[in-house]
């Protein structure tokens, strides 16, 4: 299991890490070309397609790579046409709803009239990325994560390189929000396209069109699924459209709330995000690989992986919170031309150690076959958001919303933790692991940086700030390795 698991991951990580960079240089482009309110605009329609894409997708998809795994070959037919229909059956209302309805969704429930149009546009991308997501799925349970890999990397090349020509060819270099969400649509049918000739090449689409439907397994695992995501995903959705309302209460303009929101979610998250690629891409593969192993009864096998993966998590968290707490404002002001962006981001790294690791016990969880555990604890972190987002980011503004945001994810991971302690007898070295690795990367860190503002002062050069940081990673590594808190055994 752990060599397959590996493989996979891999893969998917460095699908990722592309992807991510792309999409960096994409938000960059964004934020300079948008605006900080046009980006926060444009950001507050994922609210929307994430909850329609836990309704037509997420569940469907988790539920065809958990059934694959455990069915014969000749049935692999039908449980993919099982899943498609399925998937179409929710996607294709959905779009005709959003279509018909954008306007009174943008007035009543986003509150921005203006992300109508673009709601228009989203309602057209929903069947595409369904079939696209059972597909994955269909690769995620035969272990053959080349696919869903190459599938990220063709939807970014396609949205970024769509949007952009459209930029410089055809909108004499202005940008508005639907050219930005028409890249979306174009990304996901790029991947929609490679994903249906890979599928075509391990099984005829012929055998699927005729074989016969495989649904009921699909329905029984999605249904939970599928409920258990949309409620996290609608209480998500009403935490990030009351983000700006709440921040006008506070005092600040409409443009300003805007801002802050796009900035938010739309440079400062994904940056934060982006180092979880690696835990991302291992909590996809561990989930069908813990059911596997847990129908076998490997408890054993269960416990090292599931250790290994948490400490693994901890400390690429510990190294991505120190490094964008003492980095973090250059990072915002060099990249993003923005102030708001370094400050934010200095204030969110310390999300990181629990978001990579309660992104991995959530996906152990749930391969056992205790998704409604992973439901509670989820739904437990995001009740505690919502109240800081109505009662304490009203008088703190956004620092408010960010501080129930690190208490949300430490909850919810503690939460998390101690079920599987309790019920796998698995333990956690946390002074290994966390503490003394934070203290020495932090230090690692606060030298780098002050010597990089040493070069500058001397050179007048402000890239030059992050010059040590290359030499204070190498540092990082041998400590981890003089400790064994890194072993080349672990992957092999």
């Amino acid at each position: 299991m752990k060599n397959r698991l590996l493989k996979g991951t891999l893969l998917l990580t460095i699908a990722g890490l592309i992807t991510r960079l792309i999409g960096f240089g994409y938000r960059i482009f964004l934020s300079s070309s948008l605006g900080e309110t046009k980006l926060g605009i444009y950001q507050l329609i994922f609210p929307v397609y994430s909850l329609a894409f836990t309704l037509y997708a997420a569940g469907i998809q988790t539920a065809v790579s958990q059934v694959i795994p455990h069915e014969r070959k000749e049935n692999h037919p039908g449980i993919l046409k099982g899943g498609i229909l399925l998937s179409l059956m929710v996607s294709l209302p959905l779009s005709v709803i959003l279509f018909f309805h954008a306007n009174a969704i943008a007035g009543h429930f986003l509150n921005v009239t203006g992300t109508a149009p673009l709601l228009r546009i989203l309602a057209c991308i929903f069947p595409i990325c369904g079939i696209t997501s059972v597909i994955n799925g269909y690769f995620y349970g035969i272990n053959f994560a080349r696919v869903p890999a190459i599938s990220q990397i063709t939807e970014q090349l396609f949205r970024v390189g769509f949007v952009i020509a459209c930029y410089y060819l055809f909108m004499s270099q202005t940008m508005n929000t639907r050219i930005a969400v028409w890249g979306l649509f174009c990304g996901e049918l790029a991947s929609n396209l490679y994903n249906l000739f890979r599928l075509s090449k391990t099984i005829s689409l012929f055998s699927i069109f005729h074989s016969k439907m495989k649904i009921k397994n699909v329905l029984h695992i999605s249904i939970p699924l599928s409920a258990n995501k949309f409620v996290l995903a609608l209480l998500g959705s009403i935490e990030s459209i009351l983000i700006p309302p709440m921040l006008i209460r506070a005092g600040f303009p409409s443009s300003y709330a805007l801002g802050i929101y796009g900035i938010l979610t739309g440079v400062v998250m994904p940056f934060i995000l982006f180092p979880g690629t690696l835990t991302n891409s291992l909590s996809v593969l561990l989930l069908p690989a813990i059911s596997h192993a847990a129908g076998c009864s490997k408890l054993y096998q269960i416990r090292r992986t599931t250790i290994l993966s948490c400490h693994y998590s901890l400390l690429l968290g510990v190294l991505t919170s120190t490094l964008f707490l003492n980095m973090g404002q250059p990072i915002g002001y060099l990249l993003f031309h923005s102030e708001n962006a370094g400050k934010l981001l200095i204030i969110s790294s310390f999300l990181c150690p629990f978001l990579y690791v309660s992104t991995t016990l959530t996906s152990v969880i749930n391969g056992l076959g205790r998704t409604g555990t992973t439901f509670f604890h989820n739904l437990f972190g995001i009740g505690i958001r919502i109240l800081f987002v109505l009662f304490v980011t009203p008088h703190f503004g956004i620092y408010g919303y960010l501080f129930g945001m690190l208490l949300s994810q430490i909850v919810t991971c503690l939460s998390n933790a101690v079920f599987l302690i309790r019920n796998l007898d698995v333990h956690f070295s946390l002074a290994k692991y966390f503490l003394w690795p934070f203290i020495f990367c932090s230090c690692v860190f606060y030298i780098a940086k002050n010597l990089g503002e040493s070069l500058v002062n001397t050179t007048f050069q402000s890239f030059c700030i992050f010059a040590f940081v290359p030499v204070a990673l190498v540092m990082i590594l041998l400590y981890c390795l003089y400790f064994r808190l890194i072993r080349w055994r672990d992957f092999y």
